[in-house]
């Protein structure tokens, strides 16, 4: 399909009415794909799989807890959608799940780092705690070095790690 998509040329009705047509025939059929015109790619929607199985289970039992918190994460969830600054968008995201950890913990100096992660978390599995200390490497000047701020996909992606990690840690008591 992209292929298709490449050899029409863009900007004409014929390019415009192809996409459009494309779009309505994967909306149809439920196939979660959407078409980046400007790139001639087809990408896949994880919205929805963000929103049903992680927004809307995380988001109830976090306001129950941490309103403010769940309030920040959705805020970067809205922020994403609207193109915002990925960068600070992820690192505001990380700022809140360092809160959620914090609150959880009642350590006001928690930080995820592996000493912290076993103190505290000590039955979560090792891979769990380095793959969380290595998006914790992602902000800030410990993530950065020089490098342009991630693209869409992957701060959804981000993301999308974020508010499952903050649901482990709520569901790590029970």
């Amino acid at each position: 399909m992209e292929v298709l998509i490449r050899m029409l040329p863009k900007g004409t009705n014929a390019f415009n009415d192809f996409v459009q047509d494309l779009r309505s025939f994967l909306a149809e059929a439920e196939i979660m794909l959407d078409i980046d015109a400007d790139r001639c790619l087809i990408n896949p929607i994880e919205e929805q799989l963000l929103q049903r199985e992680i927004i809307d289970t995380l988001m109830p039992r976090l306001t129950s807890r941490f309103p403010e918190r769940a309030r920040e994460l959705i805020s970067a969830y809205h922020d994403m959608l609207g193109g915002k600054d990925f960068d600070d968008i992820f690192i505001s995201a990380f700022k809140t799940l360092e809160e959620i950890a914090r609150g959880i913990t009642n350590d006001s100096k928690f930080e995820f780092n592996a000493k912290c992660l076993q103190k505290y978390f000590p039955k979560v599995h090792k891979t769990i705690h380095t793959t969380i200390v290595k998006l914790d490497a992602h902000r800030g000047d410990k993530g950065g070095h020089g490098k342009a701020p991630p693209e869409p996909h992957e701060t959804r992606y981000l993301l999308f790690s974020i508010c499952n990690i903050a649901l482990l840690l709520l569901d790590y008591n029970s």
